[in-house]
């Protein structure tokens, strides 16, 4: 078994990691459904949010052998949650999933668009991507200060 810890403070939240990597070990059914699984990735949480103390345990499968390195496995699994919270922005506050834009390229100019906005705000350290854009809506000057 291969394992990997990683602390790191976060929006104010302290944040532990718990990587373990074992080999297939799931059931007889299990393993008829997903042949090519070789690894079983689990990942412990801890998370200390203003003296609230919050645990939780992730389960993840994968067709790389276990040999790959729980610290592989830890650095995969935060790079897909930093896409994940790009386009959960993209949908909750640019609402990119309910425009029904389809004509040509312009779905995909709107999205390099508010990639641009998302980027920028994310630049100066604003952490409410709600807030500064609401901020902007209203005020032209500060909008261009942004450029």
């Amino acid at each position: 078994m291969a394992q990997y810890f990683k602390q790191e403070k976060n929006r104010g939240r302290l944040e532990k990691r718990t990587v373990k990597v074992y080999a297939n070990k799931l059931n007889a059914e299990n393993k008829k459904k997903w042949t090519s699984v070789q690894s079983v990735i689990e990942v412990k949480r801890e998370i200390l949010n203003k003296g609230k103390l919050s645990k939780e345990t992730a389960y993840f499968i994968s067709d790389l052998k276990p040999e790959t390195g729980a610290k592989y496995f830890y650095e995969g699994i935060r790079s897909h949650w930093r896409v994940e919270t790009f386009h959960y922005v993209k949908d909750r506050i640019f609402l990119e999933d309910a425009w029904k834009v389809r004509t040509k390229n312009a779905a995909a100019n709107y999205s390099l668009i508010r990639n641009l906005a998302i980027n920028v705000f994310r630049q100066h350290r604003f952490n409410c991507i709600q807030a500064v854009m609401e901020k902007c809506a209203n005020n032209v000057e500060f909008m261009m200060s942004l450029l």
